[in-house]
Order: C-alpha cells, then structure tokens, then sequence
C-alpha cells in the first residue's frame, strides 16, 4: 500500500510529539517528587490502611531529632518512660523524660514525653513543680513549632481537659489537616471523634494511626476495638482484640475489652480472671475495677436488655439439680454437678457444702479436693445488690492479695515446685492451690502470671497414673514484645540464667547448637534424678523455654536437639 510523503510527514511528527509529551510528563513527575510535597507511603498492617496508601508529610515534626546524640542506655531510658507511661504512670514517665530533656535540649521525643505524661493528669490538680514544667516544655514546643500541628494538637488536648469537646475535636482536625502523617494528631482526633459519637470517622482515624505507627502501637488498635464494641459489631471487635494481643499481651485496655467480650459469651469465669490479671498488672485501673464489679451485668452493645447476672443463669441449674439431690442423695456424681452449678453461679459457699459431703461419703472420689479449693478461692455471694457490690470489691482487693503473682516465692519461681517426682495431682495442689491453675490436657496444668516484666506460664506435668514428672516453662520479655523492632533492653535469657544458677546451682551451657534448621543455644543441670535444660531459640529475643524433668522418664540416648520437641511444647 503506498503511502504519500505528507501522510508520512503528519505520522512522524505525531509520534514524535507522544513522545515528548511523555518524556515531558516523566520529568514533571521527577520534579515534583523530588521538591513536591513530601508524602509516606504506608506499607501493608493488620487493620491498618491499604498497603502503598500516601500521606502528605506537612509539618509532622521529627520525632528522632536529637536521638543520634544518645548513648544506648539513653535510648533504654526512653523506652522505660514509655512503657511508664502506658501503665499510666504518667508523673514517673515525665520524671524520666524531663532528666532526658534538660540534658539533651532540643530532644523532641523527650520534651514530647514530658507534655503528654502531664496532660494525661488533671491539670489543675499538678503540684505546682510539674505545672512550671509543663508551661516551660509547652512554651519551648510552641516556640520551635509555631502555629504548627504540634500547638494545635497541645491547645487541642487542652480544650478537651476544660470539657470544651466542640472546641477540642476541632483544633484536633486542623492539626491533622497541618500534619496527615503525625499519629499522635490522628489518635487523639480519633479519640475525640470516638466521644462525639461519629464513630465511622473514628474508625478511620484509628486505621490511619495504625498504618504511621506501623503496628507498633496498642492505643490505635483499642480504639478501633472500641469503635467496633459501641456499634455492635463484636464479631469484628474480636478477631482486632485477639490479634492486638497477640502483639501487646499485657496492655490493659485491651484485656478489659477481652473479659467484655468473654461476658457476652456467657464465659464469666474467664472474664473475672481477665479482670483480674488486668488490675494485677495496673492495679488501682478505673476501667479494669468497674468492668469486674459489673461483672454479669453488663449490656450486649446493640441491645436493649440488660444480660443475666451469673447467679440467674445458673438457677435454671438449681432448680433441676436441687429437687433430685434431695431424692436421691447417695448419687455422688449428682451432687458433684449441683456444687459445680453452684461454683458457675458464685454461690461459693454452697458450693463448698455440697463438696464436703462427698468428700464425707467417699474421701476418693476423683479430684474432689480439688474443687474444694476452687469453692474456697473466693468469698461468699450474697443477696442483696449492696451485699454483691461490697462483696466484689473485698475479693478484687482480696485477688490482689493472693495472686500467683505475690505467691510465687523465690524457691518456686521458674517452675520450681516444691514437690516431689512421683506425687499425685492431690499431693500437688495440696502444695499449690488449684485456683491458679488450668487444666489444658489430660494429664497437664497450667498457671500464668506476669510479674514486671516478665510474663509466666508454667505448665504442670502427669503421666499417664497421674504422678507427677516434670514442668514446662515459657518465659516472655513484655518490653521486647512491647518495643519488637526497637528494644535493646538487657538480654531475657541471661537473666534467668543466672536466676536458675541461684536456684539449682552452676550448670553448663551448650553454646549454639543447629537442630535442622533451628538454632539453639542453652544451659544445662543436671543431678542424679533431675534434669534442667534453659534454652532459647535464634531469633525469638523475647522469650526463652525450659523444661525439668524426671530423668527416669528420659529415654536413654536421647541428644540435646532430641529435647527440642519438648522445648516447643504448651
């Protein structure tokens, strides 16, 4: 087919003009990225935003400004203020950042530290020391930044301390508008959207904080969770709490919403225990001590009905069960059912009767000593509402007693039980109430407890006739969960290393063994029946394993990598 030259003139010069206008558009871009405004692309989070989502910079201050002068334990000091302050100890956290503050001015995290720590208290009940220093970190933030997100999000949290919401939610706004990357402005905004009732928008916060603070941040995660929980939505709510757990397992927040979720369920005596390991983790927490004195009674989020309390599930059961004990009252197992019905229902009391008088009719009947503890570990329900009230809070007061916390002596930390290879569970729990304990096998008990920082589970162990052999230990440093990517803070396992050499004696460590694939490295005592091996696994900083056994129950020729399946056990 011939082509004129004209037509072919035309063609060229068409392309070569796509062609510019593409080299053209390619430099445009280049240039704006390069002196355009400056954006974050956040990557992929777990209920954060979509994976390559881009936020304008503005005037997010930097937050690691000054941090490269500090020395590492500087660095720890930090870490230790925020953690202080995630347990809301808010004067101690900005006791720490203010020593940080004046010996590196110009510090932003900790003149940051210092402000929140302080308006996180009620402002007008600061003695006057902190009040001079909060206008004093105020006024040199104010200066450096001014009229910038970092003041709006101050006047902001101001407004909202003198209960001035309207006035609070919106500098708040505009502080994100000014800076759409700096979290701190997106979680309080959040916060604020949350109070006002305009939850969608909250949600969306939160998500946002989640992204910028990359996962690393339990207060965005329970927002979102709370969102969820005050729509209704709890099947969402849930799946937000279990992961958010999984990442910060001893943030109290978190764990309330736990325990109300496990109250929805019917599950009251698990959402008494979560209530309780919160307040043993930040005693004294206001929502922790009003979430377990409303314990049963609490309405389901989207409903209009109050839920039953513990005490009127569990009549159905008495009212069936009680008529046939009466009838039949040499029928054990019948009994056995009534008291345990009485134990769902916290009629402790008549639920330790019923227990003694099997024990009276038959002292073997299996594992009746054991729920004569469980009857015993709290106190008596009684009737009327005042009664109740008075009484919930004796055994929260009483609980913080008697922990696993504050009964673990030093002779019994790292699984070290006082009884003997060989005892039945009767002996055992003789020794060691069974209200700490779980039963999470056949032949398996369990008790948690965290003790700062570490957080505890020991795993009793039976054979197959219920004799006692061994105990399994997990070990977990919160600051390293807490602080994953960052945290420098003393090594776990040399921790309890020496710990263990105190208790049993100078072992011998194994240095680093390869067990296909998985590395290992530990520690080793060893007596003529017993057998301890202290491990941790490459690339697990936050936690180590141990196992004791009886070595009668170890086979002959088994090697270190052998115990490894032991090790990964519970």
């Amino acid at each position: 087919m011939f082509v004129s030259k004209a037509k072919a003139r035309r063609a060229a010069v068409f392309f070569l003009t796509l062609l510019g206008g593409a080299f053209l558009a390619l430099l445009a871009h280049t240039i704006y990225l390069k002196v355009g405004p400056r954006c974050v692309e956040v990557v992929t989070v777990p209920f954060g935003l979509p994976g390559g989502t881009r936020l304008l910079w503005g005037d997010t201050p930097d937050s690691l400004a000054g941090m490269e002068m500090m020395p590492l334990t500087t660095q720890q000091e930090l870490r230790r203020a925020a953690d202080l302050q995630k347990s809301g100890r808010y004067e101690d956290a900005a006791e720490v950042y203010e020593a940080i503050a004046l010996q590196y001015p110009g510090a932003f995290v900790a003149e940051w530290g210092v402000v929140n720590s302080l308006l996180s208290l009620n402002v007008d009940s600061l003695q006057p020391i902190w009040r001079s220093q909060l206008d004093v970190m105020e006024k040199t933030l104010r200066r450096r930044y001014p009229e910038s997100s970092v003041s709006f999000y101050m006047d902001a949290r101001l407004a909202d301390k003198a209960n001035s919401s309207s006035t609070a939610l919106e500098l708040a706004r505009v502080a994100t508008q000014k800076a759409p990357a700096f979290a701190e402005a997106r979680l309080l905004y959040a916060d604020l959207l949350f109070k006002s009732g305009r939850y969608a928008e909250s949600a969306q916060e939160a998500r946002t904080a989640i992204s910028l603070w990359k996962g690393d941040d339990s207060r965005a995660y329970f927002r979102l969770a709370q969102v969820y929980h005050d729509e209704g939505r709890l099947d969402s709510c849930e799946l937000i709490v279990e992961y958010a757990l999984s990442q910060f397992p001893v943030d109290v927040d978190l764990l309330c919403l736990q325990g109300m979720l496990q109250e929805y369920d019917g599950h009251f005596d698990s959402a008494e225990a979560t209530y309780r390991r919160a307040l043993a983790i930040r005693p004294g927490y206001a929502f922790a001590t009003e979430a377990l004195l409303s314990l049963g009674q609490k309405s389901t989020p989207g409903t209009s009905g109050v839920s039953l309390s513990p005490q009127e599930r569990a009549q159905v059961a008495y009212d069936i069960l009680e008529p046939l004990v009466q009838q039949y009252p040499e029928n054990l197992p019948l009994r056995e059912a009534l008291g345990k019905a009485y134990l769902k229902g916290r009629d402790f009391e008549r639920a330790k009767l019923q227990f003694l008088e099997i024990q009276n009719r038959d002292a073997a009947y299996p594992e009746i000593a054991i729920r004569i503890q469980e009857a015993s570990a709290a106190p008596s329900v009684r009737e009327t509402k005042k009664s109740l009230l008075v009484d919930d809070l004796s055994r929260a007061i009483d609980s913080m007693r008697t922990l696993p916390i504050s009964e673990h002596s030093f002779e019994s930390s790292l699984g070290h039980y006082l009884v003997r290879y060989g005892a039945t569970e009767k002996e055992f729990f003789k020794k060691y109430s069974a209200a700490n304990f779980k039963k999470i096998g056949k032949s398996a008990w369990q008790e948690k407890f965290f003790e700062a920082p570490y957080f505890h589970r020991y795993t009793a162990l039976f054979d197959e006739k219920g004799k006692f052999y061994g105990v399994h230990v997990v070990v977990t440093d919160s600051n390293v969960l807490l602080n994953s990517k960052e945290s420098k803070t003393p090594e776990i396992y040399t921790s309890l290393f020496q710990h263990n050499t105190r208790l049993s004696g100078v072992g011998s460590e194994t240095g680093e063994t390869d067990c296909d694939g998985t590395v290992m490295s530990g520690a080793i005592w060893e007596t003529r029946d017993n057998f301890e091996l202290l491990a941790r696994i490459v690339g697990k900083p936050e936690e180590v394993r141990m196992i004791r056994l009886d070595k009668a129950k170890i086979p002959e020729g088994t090697r270190l990598c052998d115990y490894l399946k032991y090790l990964s056990l519970y």
